[in-house]
């Protein structure tokens, strides 16, 4: 009896320090706050029928939104480049139902938008997405859970490099690349929106 009792003891304390050793060589991913898809947002058209335009709103500048911000009218090329950019990235051509769209600028030259909603045709196909464009550059710069709320770490995720799509629990579609923080920043050491910028989206 003593023997199996020392060999337990001996397989259970080679257990532990596998773990360790394993646990040791991984390299832990950025956190990502995820929210399992439950209901669609109240406004969700699940039939494709034609949806209605986002009212005209606008937020005046601030020491943290420079510029303020302006949702865009539907049609004008500020609301149907969002959306374009959105699709080409997801591979979802939509329709969206939009229940937020911001578009603001600041002293970096980019455009930039923040856009809350879910595809029409499916609720649960749904997030948060910050869109910036420079030049010829184009992307969706981070992405969110649809149930989070503000710019906040570590709700916001950002993708560096290629490599094979991967899916996500709580953010919709696939992504390539590596995660890390978008807000903080995480190893790139340099926060995804500039501090003149975060209060666009921090109310939201």
């Amino acid at each position: 009896m003593r023997s199996l009792a020392t060999s337990a003891r001996t397989a259970a304390v080679s257990g532990l320090l596998l773990i360790g050793l394993v646990g040791g060589c991984y390299k832990e991913p950025v956190a990502i706050t995820t929210y399992p898809p439950t209901d669609g947002p109240a406004t969700a058209n699940p039939n494709g029928s034609p949806l209605p335009s986002l009212a005209s709103t606008s937020g005046a500048p601030t020491d943290d939104c420079v510029n303020g911000w302006i949702t865009p009218s539907a049609g004008s090329p500020e609301y149907d480049g969002a959306l374009s950019i959105l699709g080409d990235q997801l591979g979802a051509d939509g329709p969206w139902q939009l229940d937020a769209l911001r578009y603001f600028t600041a002293s970096d030259g980019a455009l930039r938008w923040y856009l809350r909603g879910a595809m029409a045709t499916d609720a649960n196909f749904r997030g948060r997405f910050l869109i910036e464009a420079s030049g010829e550059d184009a992307r969706v710069a981070a992405v969110a859970p649809y149930e989070s709320i503000g710019f906040q770490s570590p709700d916001w995720t950002g993708f560096l490099g290629d490599g094979e799509p991967q899916t996500y629990l709580g953010l919709p579609g696939r992504w390539s690349g590596t995660p890390y923080d978008f807000v903080t920043g995480g190893t790139t050491g340099e926060p995804g929106l500039p501090a003149e910028m975060i209060g666009c989206v921090s109310d939201t």
